[in-house]
């Protein structure tokens, strides 16, 4: 075996159902966090956006709280005899769609809960691309899930095993294609395998050795050459000629 630095290998492949979830659950925390960020800045009357750092800024506490207090900071409201902390709580403030935006917070609270059930935590900051494209699934975040929910070799000696199962499953699958295994029967198949090979106990170094009466195994036989029917030598007189 090489003494390179240790390289770990992905083995196998990792769970489809389980990456499709997780995808899901982002894109769906995607979609409410553009719908969020949406209601916040309509209902502080800013048709062209605060920004991304402005909208993380509202996700660190309520919604509610938060366009109020912006509201009131924002356009300088104020009215005599009453402070600004008890404004910022009244209903003198004329703040269109507060309730959508109450609203469009629950539904993120909830898009998060179901990204954290995933067990995978990748920050949403790092969705964002630009003020242009705005939130996406971007090729890193595909590429950490890949990390988090497949399985990777710890050492040299599982790297150079996973190596010649991979050269076995390629046999395996090149016997499939000339239908001497069938996949398809599960892998009761793989046993068939065990006609095809004996153990040569006293052979240290190759044990395995293939069967010299391999054609004449069930599912190989009809590789056979049929018998051309020559006279064989069986007599005395053929052995002494």
């Amino acid at each position: 075996m090489s003494k390179k630095e240790f390289t770990p290998i992905q083995i196998g492949k990792p769970d489809p159902r389980r990456e499709r979830e997780i995808i899901k659950a982002y894109q769906n925390m995607l979609n409410a966090a553009v719908s969020l960020q949406m209601a916040t800045e309509y209902c502080l009357r800013e048709d062209e956006g605060f920004g991304i750092d402005f909208f993380f800024l509202s996700l660190k506490e309520d919604t509610e709280k938060f366009i109020r207090r912006k509201f009131v900071e924002i356009n300088k409201v104020s009215i005599p005899g009453i402070s600004t902390e008890r404004l910022k709580e009244s209903d003198l403030l004329d703040i269109k769609e507060l309730d959508h935006a109450i609203e469009e917070r629950k539904n993120f609270d909830k898009a998060w809960a179901a990204v954290e059930a995933t067990r995978f935590i990748y920050p949403l900051r790092k969705l964002y691309v630009n003020d242009e494209i705005g939130f996406e699934l971007t090729e890193d975040f595909h590429q950490k899930i890949q990390y988090k929910i497949g399985r990777f070799t710890q050492n040299k000696q599982q790297n150079f095993i996973l190596e010649k199962m991979q050269e076995l499953c390629k046999i395996l699958n090149e016997l499939s294609e000339i239908q001497i295994l069938f996949p398809k029967k599960g892998p009761t198949e793989i046993e068939l395998l065990a006609d095809f090979v004996e153990i040569d106990k006293t052979n240290e170094d190759e044990p395995f050795q293939v069967s010299d009466i391999l054609f004449y195994k069930r599912r190989l036989r009809a590789f056979r050459e049929k018998s051309n029917f020559l006279k064989e030598p069986k007599t005395f007189e053929d052995f002494i000629a």
